[in-house]
């Protein structure tokens, strides 16, 4: 049962360096300070680096063997030009592999063929999720070409690494140098089999960012959103091996911007906000795609739950909002569905970087709240919300598990209690079963999306890469997942900046 936000409790900062005169002072976190460190976060990567030792600060964990594998923008412009939205930026994809002889570091732009065209041209190519091309309507209209960024995620499944950005195909990455090694279409399967105009707009179907992997079998799900008449919703089922089976398509109401989903023991479960997408004006360059968003979100989601052994699609009404991820989904022992989500009360402008630091907007937060789904005919109560917490929270992850198999501990980045606006300068640990929020504050450093890795002795720790305020750099922070306290950091020769999602693959034994 999910329990309000009085039960939280904060952890204490650990900004993990000794005492100083100069650290006694107090950072600046006021909102203009805030909003002046993250555009100064999001500054092009200039280098590339492999296999480079790092020296860790702190203990190593013992047991802690593998490799994280991190992706998101690294490169936030085109010929002096800006991209006009930071979901634009390049896909840059960091290694960083803990074995027996010590830590290495290899990071790595995903080549894609836009990515090689704009390289060689020295300017801009492309449209974007958000940022047209310079030259107003004569240079977009009709440009249908929009640059896949890969920028999103990176996961590990059936042999494969494959970086993920949502409106388009994986790229198949090694996993080793992260030398791209080009598109990946899982044997043809990911070609649109659509008539037209939907295969005229893409010959390939979209492959979401945010698949669901089944720590038991290796089974991967994911989903795609096509546009058409009808529009649809298309899931894929790839086994432990790679091969994926014959996507399954069902019929959607309208072109809504959906970028995560659920899988719990019974259903496939997709939230569609009034966040619908207005293809014809993106397409004739009259806006972005996000640009041509028709906003309604102060009507109520609706939840489509599909069968996962077979059956027609429920819909159910749930609550006004946005989501863009979902820390998890199961079921309650009465079949109804569990679903720990950052809600959004409006669609965030995410453009609007300046905004985002702005206390006046507390009332549009993401917050973690439980969303409860009773698929029933006839419940009493076919949705219920109730928060976790009244503070901040995004990017959240769960420990690995089986499809389904509810968790019990929740991490996400946020900030901490008593502070105003979405700074997201702290890691923090919900606890499902009490309600108590543990939270760990950075600030004015900025830590990435904690991503948990089990060590071989059962110790649980959770990694993050922190972009440091003070030195403009980056490093990895290992903490124990117990308690978020910091155990070591690694200090990486340069910046990267705050990005989106990744994955922590552990070694085998006898693979040092």
């Amino acid at each position: 049962m999910a329990r309000s936000g009085k039960d939280a409790v904060s952890g204490a900062a650990d900004r993990g360096a000794a005492p100083t005169a100069a650290a006694a002072v107090p950072p600046d976190l006021s909102p203009a300070a805030m909003s002046g460190a993250l555009r100064a976060a999001l500054a092009d990567v200039e280098q590339e680096f492999t296999d480079l030792p790092l020296t860790p600060l702190g203990t190593l964990p013992a047991d802690l063997r593998g490799v994280l594998y991190r992706n998101g923008p690294g490169r936030f412009g085109r010929g002096g030009v800006r991209y006009a939205h930071p979901f634009d930026g390049d896909g840059h994809v960091v290694r960083i592999a803990i074995g027996a002889d010590g830590v290495r570091y290899t990071n790595r732009f995903v080549r894609t063929a836009e990515y090689r065209a704009e390289t060689a041209a020295g300017r801009m190519r492309y449209r974007g999720f958000g940022s047209n091309l310079p030259g107003g309507l004569a240079t977009n209209l009709l440009r249908l070409h929009f640059k896949n960024a890969a920028n999103t995620n990176v996961v590990w499944q059936g042999g494969r690494l494959l970086a993920l950005w949502e409106g388009g195909l994986p790229h198949r990455l090694d996993p080793h140098s992260l030398a791209t090694l080009g598109p990946e279409d899982f044997q043809g399967r990911l070609r649109n089999p659509l008539p037209a105009p939907a295969r005229w707009l893409s010959p390939w179907l979209p492959f979401a960012a945010h698949p669901r992997l089944a720590a038991d079998t290796g089974a991967m799900i994911n989903f795609g959103v096509v546009f058409g008449r009808p529009c649809r919703l298309v899931f894929y089922r790839i086994d432990a091996d790679g091969c994926m089976a014959p996507p399954l398509l069902y019929p959607l109401p309208r072109f809504s911007f959906v970028h995560d989903f659920a899988v719990t023991r019974h259903w496939y479960c997709v939230l569609l906000p009034w966040a619908e997408f207005d293809l014809p004006r993106a397409l004739l360059g009259l806006a972005t795609p996000v640009g041509s968003l028709r906003l309604a979100t102060e009507r109520p989601m609706q939840a489509l739950l599909i069968p996962r052994a077979g059956g027609p699609p429920r819909v159910l009404e749930t609550v006004p909002g946005f989501v863009f991820h979902i820390a998890q989904g199961c079921e309650d022992a009465a079949g109804r569905l569990a679903l720990d989500v950052i809600r959004y009360p409006r669609y965030p402008a995410f453009d609007d970087l300046e905004g985002l630091f702005q206390a006046a907007d507390d009332a549009n937060l993401p917050r973690l709240e439980r969303l409860l789904l009773d698929p029933r005919p006839g419940a009493a109560a076919p949705c219920t919300l109730t928060p976790w917490s009244d503070r901040p929270s995004e990017l959240p992850s769960t420990a690995p598990g089986a499809l389904g198999a509810a968790r019990r501990i929740v991490y996400s980045v946020g900030a901490p209690p008593g502070r105003r606006g979405p700074y997201f300068t702290a890691v923090q640990r919900l606890d499902t079963d009490n309600g108590r929020l543990q939270v760990r504050d950075f600030a004015p450093d900025l830590p990435g999306e904690p991503i948990p890795a089990g060590g071989a002795s059962g110790e649980d720790w959770l990694l993050t890469l922190l972009w440091r305020h003070a030195t403009r750099r980056s490093e990895l922070l290992i903490l124990r997942a117990a308690d978020l306290a910091v155990q070591a950091r690694l200090p990486l020769p340069h910046a990267v900046p705050p990005g989106f999602h990744g994955c922590w693959v552990a070694a085998t034994p006898g693979s040092d």
